[in-house]
C-alpha cells in the first residue's frame, strides 16, 4: 500500500510493477489436475469473494529513486497485505507495516485510503487511468487477473500441483511470445473448485522466479459488510480529495503533455481521469509508461542509476541514464527544466530509444 499518499506505483497495463518473490513451502499434493486453458479463462472471467492473508517479496535489486521509494520497496523487499475481497467493486486490502497499516478501500466508483501514521481517511474522486502500483496489486488473484490479460493468448501449459494455503492447488505456466517483454515465465496455482489464485511466481528470460506472492491463510466466501466500511476512527481526520492531488510521483504540475507516440508505439488511451503528462505505451506485457519529473529529481535518479552501475543513454540534450534488471528496466532524462521517466517490463533497448526520442525542453 502507499507510504502516505504521495508515494505509490505505476500501474501501466503491462503491471510490471506486479512481481514478487516468497519461497513456498513445497509439502507434497495431492493430484491434482485441470485443463491450464480452460483455468486460465476462469481465472480472467473474475476473482472470486474470499478473505485472506498473502506476503510477497521482489529481488530485483533495483536502486533506490527518488520519488519512487515505495515502488522499488515493493519490487525488493518483502510486502504484507491482508485482503477482505466481496467482489469487483467491494474490497479492502491493508498493507501490513511495523507501524502500522496503510489500507485502500473500494466503494462501488470511489476509493478510499487510510493512512495509519497520518490518522487520516481520504475519499478519492475519480479512479486514475494510470497510478502508482500499491500493496493490492500484489495480491494473487489480483496479479494473475492482470498478468493473464497482458499475455492474451500466448501458450499455457499445465504445472505440477502444490500444496498452498491447506489446499491442492493446479498450476498452469504462460510463456510469453512478444520478443520485447522481459517476462520469461510466469507460473500461476489456483484453486481447481473456485480457480482463486494462490501463488504466482514471474521469471525472466532466463534463471530462477525473481517475483513472487502468496496467499498463506485463506478462507472462501465474502467477508463481514462492516469491514468494507470505510470509517475513520474517533479522533482521526477525513477529507475528500480529486485523484490527481493523490497522485504522488505522477503529480507534476505543468507537466509537458506525452507524445502521440514512442518508438512507433501509439499512446494507449486508458479509462478514467488522466494524470498531467503521464502516458502508456504499446500493449501487452510490452508496455512502458512516461512519468513526468522534476528536473532536481531527474538529476538525482541519473546520479542514482549511475552510482548502481546503470548505463549511460545518448540523447540530443540533457543527460539521460538507465538501469536494467532481469524483469525491469527504467530509464531517466533531464528534459530542460524539467525531466521524465520511462519504466516497464520490456527490452532496455526500447526504452533507450525512447528515452530518446523525447522532446529535449517543455513547450514554450
Amino acid at each position: 500500500m502507499a507510504r502516505r499518499f504521495g508515494r505509490r506505483w505505476l500501474l501501466v497495463g503491462a503491471g510490471a510493477a506486479a512481481l514478487v518473490g516468497v519461497s513456498a513451502v513445497r509439502v507434497p499434493a495431492a493430484p491434482v489436475t485441470a485443463d491450464p486453458a480452460a483455468l486460465r479463462a476462469r481465472i480472467r472471467a473474475g476473482v472470486p469473494p474470499y478473505v485472506g492473508y498473502a506476503e510477497s517479496t521482489g529481488q530485483l535489486g533495483l536502486p533506490q529513486i527518488s520519488q519512487l521509494e515505495s515502488t522499488v520497496g515493493l519490487l525488493t523487499g518483502t510486502t504484507r497485505i491482508r485482503a477482505y475481497v466481496g467482489s469487483a467493486d467491494a474490497w479492502r486490502a491493508d498493507e501490513l507495516t511495523p507501524t502500522g497499516e496503510h489500507g485502500v478501500y473500494r466503494v462501488g466508483p470511489s476509493e478510499f485510503l487510510w493512512d495509519f501514521e497520518a490518522n487520516q481517511l481520504t475519499r478519492v474522486l475519480g479512479i486514475a487511468a494510470a497510478r502508482l502500483p500499491r500493496a493490492s496489486d500484489l495480491l494473487p488473484p489480483d496479479l494473475a487477473r492482470r498478468l493473464l490479460a497482458l499475455a492474451g493468448d500466448d501458450p499455457v501449459v499445465a504445472l505440477p500441483a502444490r500444496r498452498i494455503a491447506g489446499r491442492d492447488a493446479a498450476g498452469l505456466r504462460v510463456t510469453p511470445t512478444d520478443p520485447q517483454t522481459t517476462v520469461g515465465s510466469v507460473d500461476i496455482w489456483a484453486d481447481p473448485a473456485t480457480a482463486l489464485p494462490l501463488r504466482v511466481e514471474v521469471a525472466g528470460r532466463t534463471g530462477p522466479p525473481l517475483l513472487s506472492t502468496e496467499l498463506l491463510e485463506v478462507t472462501d466466501g465474502p467477508p463481514d459488510p462492516a469491514l468494507l466500511r470505510p470509517l475513520a476512527p474517533p479522533g482521526a481526520g477525513a477529507v475528500t480529495a480529486e485523484v490527481v492531488d493523490v497522485a504522488g510521483a505522477l503529480k507534476v504540475l505543468n507537466a509537458p503533455p506525452p507524445p502521440p507516440a514512442l518508438v512507433g508505439r501509439a499512446r494507449v488511451a486508458l479509462p478514467g481521469t488522466p494524470l498531467p503528462g503521464v502516458g502508456v505505451y504499446g500493449t501487452g506485457l510490452a508496455a512502458f509508461v512516461l512519468v513526468p519529473t522534476s528536473r532536481d529529481i531527474a538529476e538525482r535518479a541519473v546520479d542514482s542509476a549511475a552510482a548502481a552501475g546503470g548505463v549511460a543513454v545518448q540523447v540530443p540534450s540533457g543527460r539521460a541514464a538507465r538501469v536494467s534488471t532481469p524483469l525491469l528496466s527504467v530509464a531517466v532524462r533531464t528534459r530542460g527544466r524539467s525531466g521524465s521517466l520511462l519504466l516497464g517490463a520490456v527490452d532496455p533497448t526500447v526504452l533507450d530509444e525512447a528515452i530518446a526520442q523525447l522532446p529535449g525542453r517543455r513547450p514554450a
